[in-house]
């Protein structure tokens, strides 16, 4: 092996970090340290600038340096920062020196210590340096750094600060302690001396009283190296108050304790007393010292007494509390109703020590409850027995409490199920805005209570109506706890009511159609026989006079009062049948195209003295079903109107479509209308305002009166569109399959 050989193996082998690079700096050799620590191979590097391992933590200032001290020959020695294969950082300690061979210089070698551990090492003691500084500066309680200073027989005769935090000054009311003796700090005491000659040996601690000041100070010392002392102290007067405070809190704790109306006792695990106030010992009856040391369960009743351990016995550190209420018979034979508040008392340890228990005499107020008790029964049984409804409810309206009657009257299965509820949610909806109304006024004092008779919505959504009176429940100060409400089923009456209210409108109905009767016998029936009997007495005297246009004239004249006439008896006949009950509906299919030409071949006549035009546009397989006759007069009806109220020039026309659910059949004239106050009541024979035709044609309403009512009873309706001038309109809705009925 040769000497080259052996020389690289030899740096392989070391510890030391070895790169080898030509002048130019590139790598020519690194050694396995290089390798384990960087991570690249050596032919990875090889011919590769030693830049690659730069970790941009050095400028370009620091290398430029390097260069120029290796190239004027001389040894580098420095701290390099690199980055390894991985992206970590490796520190190293480099020397590089130059590799000259003869006189030339054939390139560089690098030997590199791996310091990357110290670094951190050596980073980490200077921030737990910084943080003890921080620590030290921004403590809130004085910190000092003291050394013993010695006289002549080198005995410690005083001690300086040599380092003091800000919080030092701050605590013994002076500043700029650094140079000061401790004499000239803490107040002169015999004792304090005695104790500062010990600490340089031991811990110590030790209190001061600064009079000036008001204040108490705390000192704990303890030496550390060599003649160094850390002196901790820190301002105990709050705490020293707070002792003081406590001590007069206790003393005026057990005089509140002695004075207090309660019964207080403290008492151990088995029960047995400790200590009990004055008022304990009046309510047994006994003095103090036979009470305290006797066990509490004694006054139990036998059936008591183990229900009263196993409460005490279940208070644990989490659940310390308990309150129990239950009977004490004393030794005079005496009951007495307690409630006592248990508290398990609880050492710093989690642990229970003792019990405190806090009492109150209930006997007075038991007495009072089943005073009270046997009231409210008495009181629930009158509730429960009157024949009216009575609940109570809150101001904001929720039923609290019910008696029986209003509860089956609401239809509940029980009290409980109408707590759920307000009381607007069983008032009918058309009555909740008034009932609230007063309800709000009752509760802002604008009126002193309401009455009112209103509906009311049971569980099953049946209705009743019901007579309400309601009124205030006030406090002592008057102002509203509750409002009770008392409901009497009137429907009975309600039903008679309308039943009355009924029959007097069909009184007046009855009344008006017995009025409107006799006013067309006496006229509308009158007037026609008098034209027919005027023209035919004309005729009779005077025949022989008369030219033949002027007989057919008289003649017309006669047969259209005839037929005037004749229609007005048919619509008081069919009227009559109407109110006799007598009007049965008898339907079938036909079409409604023969009934319009039947009815036009009637007026033809009448139509063509007014030289007015009639057409049938109704489709002939157009099949309705409903009562013929019924159909036939609506239509004749209708027709017989148009053809009055149309001038001379005009049209009626009949027409039909069909929808999914109805056959409509429209007759439409070109007359002149009907003023939008009539049409409002055009179908009321007790509103019907009267309106002669285009010739001065009578009319009575009761022929559209009697139109609605037969289109009705055939399931149908009937509507009018109109425009006073321009025409009207009349549609017969009839459904295409009628469901059956009664058709009286």
């Amino acid at each position: 092996m040769e000497i080259k050989d052996e020389l690289i193996q030899a740096l392989d082998y070391s510890e030391s970090i070895v790169v080898l690079t030509d002048e130019r700096g590139n790598v020519r050799y690194v050694n396995n340290s290089f390798v384990k620590k960087y991570g690249y191979s050596k032919e990875e590097v090889h011919g590769q600038n030693p830049r690659l391992f730069k970790s941009d933590y050095h400028d370009e200032i620091y290398y430029q340096n390097l260069w120029a001290t290796i190239r004027s020959g001389e040894t580098w020695r420095g701290i390099f920062k690199n980055r390894t294969k991985k992206g970590t950082y490796i520190w190293e300690k480099a020397v590089i020196s130059p590799v000259v061979i003869g006189d030339k210089l054939t390139g560089y070698i690098a030997v590199k210590e791996d310091i990357t551990r110290q670094r951190e090492l050596e980073s980490q003691l200077d921030r737990d340096n910084h943080f003890l500084d921080e620590l030290f500066d921004n403590s809130p309680i004085g910190i000092a750094i003291i050394q013993p200073q010695y006289n002549n027989d080198n005995e410690i005769s005083d001690f300086i600060v040599i380092r003091a935090n800000p919080s030092a000054g701050n605590v013994i009311g002076k500043l700029g302690l650094v140079g000061l003796k401790v004499s000239e700090i803490l107040p002169k005491n015999d004792l304090i001396n005695k104790r500062l000659r010990l600490i340089s040996k031991r811990k110590s601690s030790f209190e001061a009283h600064f009079k000036e000041q008001g204040k108490y100070v705390k000192y704990r010392t303890f030496p550390f190296g060599k003649d160094n002392i850390c002196l901790f102290f820190y301002d105990v007067s709050p705490y020293r108050q707070t002792i003081e405070a406590l001590g007069a809190s206790e003393e005026r704790y057990f005089s509140l304790v002695e004075d207090a109306p309660a019964l207080i006792s403290r008492f151990d695990k088995d029960g047995l007393l400790i200590y009990a106030n004055d008022q304990y010992c009046k309510t047994f009856e006994v003095d103090k010292d036979e009470l305290v040391g006797k066990c509490i369960y004694d006054w139990y009743p036998d059936e008591e007494k183990e229900r009263a351990k196993r409460t005490i016995e279940s208070l644990t550190a989490d659940n310390p509390i308990s309150v129990v209420e239950h009977q004490l018979l004393l030794k005079n034979g005496k009951v007495k109703w307690m409630r006592w508040l248990d508290r398990a008392l609880v050492d710093v340890s989690g642990n229970i020590f003792e019990y405190q228990s806090v009492g109150m005499d209930l006997t007075p107020l038991k007495q009072t409850e089943i005073e009270l008790i046997q009231h409210r029964n008495k009181l629930d049984a009158v509730v429960n027995s009157t024949v009216a409804g009575i609940g109570v409810v809150s101001p904001k309206g929720q039923f609290v409490l019910v008696n029986e009657r209003l509860q089956k009257l609401l239809g509940f299965a029980s009290k409980e199920a109408m707590y759920q509820y307000n009381h607007l949610e069983v008032t009918h909806p058309l009555w909740q805005h008034e009932a609230e109304m007063y309800f709000n006024k009752l509760l802002v004092g604008e009126i002193d209570d309401y009455n009112i008779e209103c509906q009311f919505i049971r569980n099953d959504k049946a209705t009743f109506w019901g007579d309400l009176h309601v009124s205030p429940i006030r406090d002592v100060n008057g102002q509203v706890m509750e409002i009770i409400g008392i409901v009497t089923d009137i429907t009975s009456k309600k039903e008679i009511e309308f039943q009355l209210k009924e029959r007097e409108k069909k009184l007046k109905e009855l009344n008006a159609t017995k009025d409107k009767l006799f006013s067309i016998i006496a006229h509308d029936i009158k007037n026609p026989f008098n034209s027919i009997l005027g023209f035919a007495s004309l005729l009779k005297n005077n025949l022989e006079f008369y030219t033949q246009e002027e007989i057919k004239y008289y003649v017309d004249q006669i047969a259209i009062s005839s037929e005037n006439v004749y229609k007005l008896l048919d619509d008081l006949l069919i009227w009559a049948k109407s109110q006799l009950g007598q009007m049965k509906v008898k339907p079938q299919y036909f079409k409604p195209w023969q009934l319009v030409n039947e009815a036009i071949e009637n007026y033809g006549i009448l139509a063509k003295n007014k030289q007015i035009y009639l057409e049938n546009d109704i489709m002939q397989q157009t099949v309705v079903y409903a009562d013929l006759d019924m159909i036939k007069f609506v239509i004749r009806n209708l027709l017989h109107n148009g053809i009055k109220f149309t001038n001379p020039n005009g049209e009626v026309r009949c027409s039909s479509y069909d929808t999914d659910q109805f056959n409509v059949i429209s007759i439409q004239d070109t007359g002149i209308g009907i003023r939008p106050e009539k049409l409002k009541v055009l179908f009321d024979i007790n509103s019907y305002i009267s309106t002669t035709g285009t010739a001065e044609e009578k009319g009575t309403g009761l022929g559209l009166h009697l139109s609605k009512d037969m289109i009705e009873k055939n399931s149908g309706r009937i509507e009018v569109d109109s425009e006073e001038g321009k025409g009207t309109e009349f549609r017969i809705i009839l459904p295409k399959e009628r469901k059956e009925k009664s058709t009286d």
